[in-house]
This record gives structure tokens, C-alpha cells and sequence, in this order.
């Protein structure tokens, strides 16, 4: 009974000054009503529901946010036509996209516990619960972004370097201002102080009440059984009642297999020079290959864009078409997805699948002086040089972009400071317009060779976040004016405006590029354009790891040849599957250039996934023309 009501109790006994009396028929029943129990629950139940809920909330909030292709607020239910074993799974166990109407296990046990167990019911025991809360915390939003941006679950091995090396690029680069580091250390603290309030109302001292006693432990067994029958899904982030030890445990298996992979990596030798040398090219036409940033199949997998794509890829197939140029296309399976660029292009390069920074890395450092027998150490060993375009203004250590250039065998690497541009920058980098930095390289290459030469870039301006883009100009030469800098991108947009602003980027890229290929003056020249991998925030991973691949040249012959690997005549692909992966691109194309111009009827064997990484040395099987 409340205060107020055994006031009313006390005074009607007393007889509101201390005399005896004797009460009447309406006194006693009201006396009788103030005893009822009130309908609704206590004050302190209500307080633990709502601090249960905003804690479970708070931890799947970062991605819902992040996520803006699957995430939602609330759970999308579809009951018609489901047997009740399917409603439940949807209710209780498993939905795709993230939304808030999710639990964490470790903390309804911890409640849990507290609710049943008197002794734990102690200051220390909620201290605990705040830090493993904000542990918890952090661990999920680190799995939210690894989702939303790379598509794959958290693997420590694989992301630490990744992120000490971004780290460190991004303190060298940008400005960290101290209201940026003050206003970070400030929102940790208030977020920790919520923590530390909320946790006051779901450990309260006395406990909660039977009822809700009754609701935990009905939720425990919930636990229990998913513990039980669907042991083998715990870490999936698509489970409802979601546990941060199983995905702590399978995050540490993950890391321990990517480590042994890095193991059996610096133990495998690649044999140098001798691979292709028994090879020779009797043609030897210059060679361009340009990695599109972001320029990703989803283009297929959404009918408002694959609509949109498929008529540009037709115009700009015309305009190839009426300049005299072939292409032919097909879809190829990325060894990464939303991020790592450099993973992409060096699988196609190498022949080698990387599919992690650890194995980037134990490659780099193992070949950091050269000599692994890739695509441009062929090339080279063919009379080829070898020149490489980075445009972007952000720098790195002049002995890094030396390391790099012996690891991947560049004979010139031409950088933002070769460029000599003065115009306005776009995007990441910043980094100025696609159609100057790459008509500026081909005409300073020409300047300095008349030897065939290989040309390796990746685009900038299609990168996140894909605005602002420059404009296409009818002379290049014509965006090297000083100008205004164009106002930075907002992510404070709505996603339908970000989803419109990668379709522009990639729109510019490809007219940009087909434009370059066009005004390309040697006949002879072969272009091969490449996605590196899925775009980050408007894909997801039921949109694939797959990304364009397109072989353009004015030799028909040469074009037709890749038809057995899968690709189809023109830019777009009818059948939008994956018919290739990006480490089988170096022994197809050896044998494809081979086959055209090369004096030999023996061939090396094409190695549709790379080379098999702990066998000893990189021989090339031959097989008959």
C-alpha cells in the first residue's frame, strides 16, 4: 500500500485527533479501497524496463545507423503463409537486416543473475557490469562498421594492422583539432555516465519484482535453448539473442586460421625471373590497367541502377564501337569487399589471392626488394616499362613509396607532386579531376618512351563519398586552372541522396574512361578496366563480392578470346555472375597476350584461382595452344 494510503488508514482509526470513534459504513470502504493494490506496476519495474531495453538498444543503435541498405528501427515482420516454427525463428532467432528489437545474452544473464541470486546484489558487482557494458559496447560498434564498410564479421588478426596503418595515415594527414579530441573524450565520458545511471535501475539494491522475475528467466531459457540447438550460429549478427563470447571465440578462430594462412605464406618462394622467361612477345602493344574505385556489381543487383547502367554501357559501347574499339566484359569475384584496394589489385597483379592486410603485409615484407614474378616483372622482361599514377594529394614517407615501388617493380611512379596541377581537388585525398591525372600521365609517358610501356593506376573519384565530382571538359588541359575548392561532402544526407551520388561518380568514371580509351592515339594499345571491389554503405553482402571487368582493344581478335573465361561482347554483362576471380587474372591474361602476340605454340596453364600458396615455387604448367 502506498504512503498516502496508510496515512488515510491512520487517520480514519485515530479519528484524525487521537479519540476513539467509531466509523461509518463509507469511511470503512474507502479504507478498504486505499488497501487495493494499484493496477498498473511500481514505479521501479517500470524504471527497469525502459533502462533494460535503452541498454539493449544503445548496443545495435551504431549499425541500424551505419547500415542504411538493411538497417531499421523496428523489425519488418512477414507472418502470411509461415508455419509457426518459421514465425517464431523470425521473432525469437533470426532476422537478416539489423534493427533494435534485439538482445545481448551476456547482459539478460547478468540481470538475470542479479535478479535471482541475493549475494551478487553488490556496488561491485554493478562497477563490473558498467565495464563489461562499455567493453561490449565498443566491441559491437567495431562489428557494425566492419559489416557496413567491408561486409565481413570481425577478425582481429586481419583488422589490427589495417587499423594502426589507417591510424597512423590519418594522424600524418589530417588536421585532429583539439575540440576534436576533447569533444571525443567528452562523449565517452557522458556515454559512461548514461551507462552508470541506467545500471542503478536494471541491478536495483532490493531486486526486481516477481513478475519480473518471471519474464528473465523466461528469456534465460530462451538463451539456453538457442545454446543448446543452434550452438553452431551464436556469433551470427543476425541473431536475436546475440552472444559477445561466441563471437569473441569465433573471432579468435578466425584469427588464428588467418594467421596460419600468413605462416604457410612466408615459407612459400615464388620463383624470380625464370617463370615466363621462356616466353616471348613478338608484338608488344602498351598496356593500360585502371582499377575503378568502387565500381561494383551491385550495379546489377538493384533494378533502378541496372536499368541506368545498362543504357550508358550501351551508349558508351557505341562510342567505342564508332571509334574503331572492342570490348568485352564479364563479372569477377573481388578478394574484397567495400574497402582494401590494394588487396584487389595486387591479387590480379600477383596471380595470388590476398584476401587479408596480414597476408598484404607478409607479402610486402617478403618481396619488399622486388623480384616476386608478377605481371609487370613479365612485362619488363619483355622490353615493357613500367609506369604507375597516384594522385592523391595526401603523401606517404619518401622510404615507403620506395618500398613499394620494389615491391610491385615500378620503373617510374608518378605522383601528385609530378602533376603539376593548380586546379581545384575532389574527394578522397583530395586528389584532382580522373580526366586530368590520367591524360597528363599517358602524355608525359610518350614524352619520356617510345618503348611499349604498362600503365597501372586506380581512379580517384569515384571513392567515397562521391561528392563532389568535377566535370567532364571537352580538353583536359582545361581543368588546370586555379579555382574555388568545392565545399566537402556531409554524410549528414539522406540515403537516397547518397545512393544518387554514387551513381554520379560512377556515371563520370565511365564516360570519362571510354573518353580516354577514344582519344588513346596508338592502335595497338590495350585497355583493362577493373572493379575493385563493392561500394561501401550502399551495398550489401547479398549484393555479392563480384565487380566488372572489362578488356578493351581495337584487335578483334584479341577481344574475341576471352570468351572462354566466361566474358560476353560489349560493356555490360547480360548474365551478371561471376565467371572468374581477380587472381586469375595474371595467367589468363599472359596467355591470352601470349596466344595473340607471343611465338610460341606451348602456353602457360591458366590457375583460375591463383597460385596455390604453400607449394613450392610458381613453375607455369604448359598446355598445348
Amino acid at each position: 500500500m502506498g504512503k498516502s494510503g496508510r496515512a488515510i488508514e491512520t487517520q480514519l482509526q485515530s479519528g484524525g485527533a487521537g479519540e476513539a470513534r467509531s466509523h461509518t459504513p463509507a469511511e470503512q470502504s474507502f479504507a478498504s479501497f486505499a488497501r487495493l493494490k494499484s493496477p498498473w506496476p511500481p514505479a521501479s519495474e517500470i524504471c527497469f524496463w525502459v533502462s533494460f531495453f535503452i541498454l539493449n538498444v544503445l548496443l545495435f543503435l551504431p549499425v541500424v545507423l551505419m547500415d542504411r541498405e538493411d538497417g531499421s528501427l523496428l523489425p519488418s515482420f512477414r507472418f502470411a503463409g509461415l508455419s509457426l516454427d518459421e514465425i517464431w525463428m523470425q521473432i525469437a532467432v533470426w532476422r537478416r537486416g539489423p534493427d533494435l528489437l534485439r538482445f545481448n545474452t551476456e547482459i539478460v544473464l547478468i540481470v538475470v543473475l542479479w535478479a535471482v541470486i541475493r549475494p551478487l546484489r553488490h556496488v561491485a558487482v554493478r562497477i563490473v557490469f558498467v565495464i563489461a557494458y562499455l567493453l561490449i559496447f565498443f566491441y559491437y560498434l567495431y562489428e557494425g562498421a566492419s559489416l557496413t564498410f567491408f561486409s565481413v564479421e570481425p577478425v582481429f588478426y586481419t583488422q589490427l594492422r589495417m587499423a594502426t596503418e589507417g591510424f597512423s595515415f590519418f594522424l600524418q594527414n589530417a588536421r585532429v583539432t583539439t575540440a576534436f579530441v576533447a569533444g571525443t573524450v567528452l562523449l565517452i565520458a557522458a556515454g559512461a555516465a548514461l551507462v552508470a545511471r541506467l545500471a542503478r535501475y536494471v541491478l536495483p539494491e532490493s531486486g526486481p519484482g516477481p513478475g519480473t522475475r518471471t519474464v528473465l528467466i523466461l528469456l534465460a531459457l530462451i538463451i539456453a535453448f538457442q545454446a543448446v540447438f543452434r550452438s553452431e550460429i551464436l556469433a551470427r549478427p543476425e541473431l536475436v539473442f546475440s552472444s559477445i563470447t561466441a563471437k569473441l571465440l569465433r573471432n579468435i578462430s578466425e584469427s588464428r586460421r588467418v594467421y596460419l594462412d600468413v605462416q604457410r605464406l612466408e615459407t612459400f618462394e615464388a620463383t624470380p625471373a625464370e617463370v615466363y622467361s621462356q616466353f616471348d612477345l613478338v608484338e608488344r602493344p602498351p598496356i593500360y590497367i585502371i582499377f575503378s574505385e568502387s565500381y561494383g556489381s551491385v550495379l546489377y543487383k538493384r533494378n533502378d541502377w541496372r536499368a541506368l547502367y545498362r543504357e550508358l554501357s550501351e551508349r558508351l559501347e557505341q562510342d567505342l564501337s564508332s571509334a574503331g574499339w572492342h570490348a568485352a566484359s564479364a563479372l569477377s569475384l573481388a578478394p574484397t569487399w567495400g574497402g582494401g584496394s590494394w588487396m584487389s589489385y595486387t591479387s590480379a597483379l600477383f596471380g595470388m589471392r590476398v584476401s587479408s592486410d596480414p597476408q598484404y603485409y607478409a607479402l610486402l615484407d617478403k618481396y619488399e626488394a622486388g623480384g616476386y614474378p608478377d605481371l609487370g616483372q613479365f612485362l619488363r622482361d619483355q622490353g615493357y616499362t613500367y609506369y604507375r599514377l597516384t594522385a592523391l594529394s595526401m603523401g606517404l614517407p619518401e622510404a615507403q613509396w620506395e618500398k613499394y615501388a620494389a615491391f610491385y617493380g615500378i620503373d617510374r611512379w608518378l605522383q601528385y607532386e609530378d602533376l603539376n596541377f593548380t586546379g581545384p581537388e575532389y574527394g578522397w585525398g583530395p586528389a584532382p579531376p580522373d580526366q586530368y591525372s590520367l591524360n597528363f600521365a599517358r602524355e608525359t609517358i610518350r614524352n619520356e618512351t617510345e618503348e611499349p610501356y604498362l600503365f597501372f593506376t586506380i581512379t580517384q573519384n569515384s571513392h567515397y563519398p562521391w561528392a563532389p565530382l568535377p566535370q567532364l571538359v571537352d580538353t583536359w588541359q582545361q581543368l588546370n586552372r586555379p579555382g574555388p575548392a568545392p565545399p566537402p561532402a556531409s554524410e549528414l544526407i539522406e540515403h537516397a541522396e547518397r545512393r544518387q551520388n554514387y551513381w554520379n561518380a560512377i556515371e563520370y568514371q565511365l564516360e570519362m574512361l571510354v573518353d580516354f580509351i577514344i582519344s588513346e592515339p596508338n592502335e595497338q594499345a590495350i585497355f583493362v578496366l577493373v572493379g575493385d571491389h563493392q561500394p561501401p554503405r550502399v551495398s550489401r553482402r547479398e549484393d555479392g563480392w563480384d565487380t566488372p571487368f572489362h578488356i578493351i582493344a581495337k584487335d578483334p581478335r584479341f577481344i574475341a578470346s576471352f570468351r572462354e573465361y566466361g566474358f560476353t561482347p560489349g560493356l555490360a554483362v547480360w548474365e551478371p555472375e561471376p565467371t572468374f576471380r581477380h587472381e586469375g587474372f595474371l595467367s589468363m591474361f599472359v596467355r591470352q597476350l601470349l596466344t595473340a602476340y607471343g611465338s610460341k605454340a606451348e602456353l602457360p596453364l591458366y590457375l583460375p584461382e591463383g597460385v596455390p600458396i604453400g607449394e613450392k615455387g610458381h613453375q607455369p604448367v604448359l598446355t598445348p595452344h
